[in-house]
């Protein structure tokens, strides 16, 4: 069976921490980081061949598969194929890594209920960086060494393994970073909008707030990283040629934030330089800190638009009431509670298991899409060149692009490894949804890169 085909008849028819960035945030990101999800047994060669000679057309696909030879050197063997996770699992950002990692394991596990691929399970290969970059590395060498995996998904913190990646051929999809360092290798799919491209719909969204962007009085708050300067850079450049006005940054310590001086230095914008917008750089535990800091000091007007590691629930169910109504983020996926044809096959499969209550999260999309696209390679890998190795996956996540059922923009790596696709998103009482759909933004999107070089 397809994993199309799969989809389709599920729904009836016919994608960052929070970063990213992480809820302690992001320093790895600037050093370098098995669990099987579901346990059914695949179908044996006789049942396979039997529904190859007789079966449906669905079935045919899938025995067919099946008989694609292992590829142990590639963690494919003849009962089943290996994804990888790198990401925090038990250490002080697995917080927020840990929406991502339930998407991701909520489908295996529905693959492996719906036959698996090409006959085989889908076996989750889940390694705990615990955000130490020697345990980073030392994951990256096993699952490329003794223990491979066909692909990896996620790879929470490790934008200086980016080389690695490059240097092995490993693909790896979807990393929670979106930083110029990632389009330079062409292994790397990226299914999260750049930064360059966040603070696009960012500024288009500042301006349709404050009604004018020559009104825009535009300060950015950033995690004290080099991605926090490089989204600094690209609000500054995105403001001042829209026509308004950049006030400058402020930092966060990464290991000790101190939200009350922040704010203090913000309000003073706001007095001296007649700051009416924030652009914020953090993660969840960072945007709750400090909009209950902007309350607790009376700045509770004052509305901030952030990168995709802001778009976390957990800061509205947690946090002030005034949250919802001063913070929005840019994001690439839709929630599992919206509406689309992917949404609804993810709720009802969740619906009453472990993972139920995590797929409010855009992020716990992101980990579910990022699974579907590795199925859909190894079928398409399989049936291009017959044979599964990382250099067949990688022609296969090149050769077309790749229908999403809704939960994020078309996805398409034929000419480059970027994700176009981005909105604002704001809490509307029971998760995130997008103030206007993807393709509203798409114009304002430019494409263009490279301010961190």
């Amino acid at each position: 069976m397809t994993l199309l085909a799969v989809v389709a008849t599920a729904c009836g028819g016919g994608d960052d921490a929070g970063e990213e960035e992480t809820a302690a945030e992001e320093p790895a990101e600037d050093t370098a980081t098995d669990d099987a999800a579901a346990e059914e047994e695949p179908a044996d060669d006789a049942e396979a061949t039997d529904e190859a000679d007789g079966g449906d057309e669905g079935t045919e696909a899938a025995a067919g598969g099946g008989e694609v030879a292992d590829a142990p050197d590639f963690g494919v063997t003849s009962d089943t194929i290996r994804i990888g996770w790198m990401g925090d699992v038990t250490g002080p950002t697995a917080a927020a890594q840990g929406f991502n990692l339930a998407g991701s394991e909520a489908a295996v596990a529905y693959l492996n209920e719906n036959g698996g691929v090409l006959g085989r399970e889908i076996e989750l290969v889940v390694e705990d960086d615990q955000y130490n970059p020697e345990t980073m590395a030392t994951n990256f060498a096993s699952i490329t060494g003794d223990n491979p995996v066909l692909a990896v998904v996620q790879c929470g913190n490790c934008v200086s393994l980016l080389p690695d990646f490059g240097s092995t051929g490993i693909p790896l999809i979807s990393p929670p970073q979106t930083v110029d360092a990632q389009l330079e290798i062409p292994t790397v799919y990226n299914n999260l909008a750049h930064y360059g491209d966040e603070a696009d719909v960012s500024v288009e969204y500042i301006a349709n707030q404050i009604g004018s962007i020559e009104d825009a009085v535009v300060a950015v708050v950033h995690l004290e990283v080099p991605s926090g300067a490089e989204w600094n850079a690209y609000i500054q450049q995105t403001v001042e040629d829209a026509g308004g006005t950049y006030a400058g940054a402020l930092t966060l310590n990464v290991s000790a934030p101190d939200y009350a001086g922040v704010v203090t230095q913000l309000g003073q914008l706001v007095e001296s330089e007649g700051v009416n917008f924030v652009a914020f750089h953090g993660a969840p535990e960072g945007g709750l800190g400090m909009i209950s800091e902007m309350v607790t000091q009376g700045l509770d007007d004052l509305p901030m638009v952030g990168i995709h590691g802001l778009a976390g629930a957990t800061i509205y169910t947690e946090g002030p009431p005034e949250a919802a109504e001063l913070l929005a983020a840019a994001h690439s996926f839709l929630s599992p509670l919206d509406d689309c044809e992917e949404c609804e096959v993810i709720r009802e499969f969740v619906a009453g298991t472990e993972w139920e209550e995590a797929a409010v999260e855009l992020n716990f999309s992101d980990g579910w899409h990022e699974i579907m696209i590795a199925a859909e390679a190894a079928e398409r890998a399989a049936a291009d060149a017959g044979e599964l190795s990382w250099d067949t996956m990688n022609a296969a996540l090149t050769s077309a692009p790749f229908d999403t059922g809704g939960l994020t923009c078309e996805v398409d790596w034929t000419g480059g490894n970027q994700s176009l696709c981005g909105a604002v998103f704001t809490w509307n009482g029971e998760f995130m949804e997008p103030v206007q759909p993807f393709e509203e933004y798409a114009d304002v999107i430019d494409g263009e890169y490279g301010l961190a070089g």
